[in-house]
């Protein structure tokens, strides 16, 4: 190795940034060190030196400059004024080698244009050793110069954009669902099936039915279940607040509700009657009294329920009059507006027409009077 560095001592005090004079010009070339390590980096620079009014083409280099030594970057042109009235022209390149050895920068041609003259002059040649680098046994391997950081290009930094975004949104739309949801109870408990007052109370008297509480001695169960869903039905169904009502006051509230008529009132008198009797005087009634107010109940919901439906569908027929009325309507003003913007075109096509003969009519006799 100091053999090495012994001779490149040598051959540079020989060949090293040779600068020559030529009618008053300095040129040369010059390079950072002339000792590298494999992989290292180092400036190549041409140089001119001169009066203004100079013009120099320096030689065009593209991926190496000689076998073994690679282009990097360049090159990068300067010219700077110095003190004393002189012009400095630099072409700068980076080098580099992958192979140990003595490399020779061979004599390249400047071309110096004037009005004086034209002249091409050539560089002395400028030599470099590359040595490898010296491994410790001890040490091992490890890397000569570390990686460097390649500078982030857009294209990576959208990715983990989009990626922040759609996290953002996410988060956005369950804060969202909570907040409006918070009131409702929990976001994943399903929902209750909504079952209609008038399949509730059927089903409830079908229950009372089924288990036969008064063939087993248990009227006074049974009767409470009965109108207890009687009055939960005109609760929910009539709008009639019968649970917190005595039975007189509930049939008094019910002569004030159309859905229900007088014949039916008397029957659910004689019903809520009966119950309180059993309920509060131990009354035991007979067996076809007792089937008889249970099909009181049955007939009550299904009239009452079928006189609210109509009700109902009554309104959604006047309301879907409204909006057809209203579509039409509306599509009637549309079509107005439509002929008369038609009119007014055809009217305004009309004036044009007329427009435009009146102008034939008189170049005509223009033209006539020009003959």
């Amino acid at each position: 190795m100091r053999r090495l560095q012994y001779i490149v001592f040598v051959f540079s005090l020989l060949l090293w940034g040779v600068t020559l004079r030529a009618q008053e010009l300095e040129y040369g070339v010059t390079l950072d060190t002339n000792y590298m390590l494999i992989g290292d980096q180092q400036q190549l620079i041409f140089k001119v030196r001169g009066d203004g009014g100079v013009r120099v083409l320096f030689p065009q280099l593209k991926d190496t400059v000689v076998s073994g030594v690679e282009i990097i970057s360049g090159p990068v042109r300067d010219s700077v004024r110095e003190k004393d009235g002189k012009w400095l022209f630099e072409e700068k390149y980076i080098i580099t080698a992958f192979d140990t050895g003595v490399y020779v920068i061979p004599p390249f041609p400047l071309t110096i244009e004037n009005k004086e003259y034209n002249n091409v002059l050539r560089t002395e040649p400028v030599a470099f050793a590359v040595n490898t680098f010296q491994v410790d046994p001890q040490k091992g391997n490890y890397d000569i110069v570390m990686p460097k950081d390649a500078p982030w290009t857009f294209a990576e930094i959208l990715r983990y954009l989009l990626w922040g975004l759609a996290v953002m949104a996410f988060l956005a739309a369950a804060i969202l669902l909570y907040l409006r949801y918070r009131k409702k109870g929990d976001l994943f408990v399903p929902k209750k099936e909504v079952i209609p007052p008038h399949v509730k109370a059927i089903r409830a008297l079908d229950g009372i039915r089924e288990d036969k509480l008064w063939q087993i001695g248990k009227e006074k169960e049974y009767y409470t279940r009965l109108t207890d869903v009687v009055r939960v039905y005109m609760d929910e169904e009539l709008g009639v607040p019968a649970m917190e009502q005595t039975s007189s006051e509930t049939l008094h509230s019910l002569e004030e509700c159309v859905e229900v008529e007088a014949s039916e009132r008397g029957k659910l008198a004689e019903m809520l009657a009966t119950a309180d009797f059993v309920k509060f005087a131990k009354f035991t009634p007979l067996a076809d009294e007792n089937a008889r107010h249970l099909n009181t109940a049955y007939d009550f919901v299904r009239a009452t329920h079928e006189r609210v439906q109509a009700k109902i569908d009554e309104r959604m027929r006047e309301e879907e009059s409204q909006r057809l009325a209203e579509e039409e309507r509306r599509r009637s003003e549309e079509e107005r507006e439509q002929k008369k913007r038609e009119q007014e075109g055809h009217e305004q096509e009309g004036h044009e027409q007329d427009g435009h003969e009146q102008d034939g009519v008189k170049a005509g006799q223009e033209d006539g009077v020009t003959v």
